[in-house]
């Protein structure tokens, strides 16, 4: 059987079944990315690799009883996110360079704890969308359209759609920035709108 091919639900029901050769597609198609967010964050490759490393570990351990809430990529950068935090605050610990670790710990950890708030205010201000430009972002965004296909779905100009998901990402970033109090969070803004 072709496991590279199977969605993430398919790879995962037959991990749960101890299916080590999905276990290794699963961990080809997310090492390499998982890898470069950690490393860009922490700046040591033996550390990251440790980082991904034990999430992977973590994953197989907890292959029989993993009910997943989010997709298995939101997860496993969320996972990264945590072993991240956890390296940091170790690292912390051991240096006594409270100045220099503490700064990353504390944007590490807003960033984490308000995605879900971040994610629900996106939620709303797409539904505030003009009713056309809601489609238009969700068929570019959400469903990864081209914008010459959304133009024909539509019986549009592919300069139509291009404005309107102009206007779109405008006005979304506007609602975000006046419904995040908390300035750090800004820069999270642009990974929910998948610009």
């Amino acid at each position: 059987m072709k496991y590279e091919n199977l969605a993430e639900t398919e790879l995962l029901q037959l991990i749960a079944a101890d299916n080590g050769a999905a276990y290794e597609v699963l961990y080809n198609r997310y090492w390499q990315p998982l890898f470069l967010f950690a490393y860009k964050r922490l700046k040591n490759k033996d550390e990251s690799k440790d980082a991904v490393q034990d999430v992977f570990i973590n994953l197989w351990k907890r292959r029989n009883t993993l009910q997943l809430t989010a997709s298995l990529r939101t997860y496993l950068f969320t996972a990264v996110r945590y072993e991240l935090l956890r390296k940091i605050a170790q690292s912390k610990k051991t240096s006594g360079s409270e100045e220099m670790m503490l700064m990353p710990v504390e944007a590490a950890t807003m960033d984490m704890l308000n995605e879900k708030e971040l994610q629900h205010a996106l939620t709303i201000a797409i539904d505030h969308l003009p009713a056309k430009m809601k489609e238009i972002y969700l068929l570019s965004r959400h469903q990864h359209k081209p914008v010459a296909i959304i133009a024909e779905e539509l019986s549009l100009s592919e300069q139509t759609v291009k404005n309107q998901l102009s206007k779109a990402l405008l006005r979304l970033r506007q609602h975000l920035k006046e419904a995040t109090v908390i300035p750090v969070l800004f820069p999270c803004i642009f990974y929910f709108l998948n610009i």
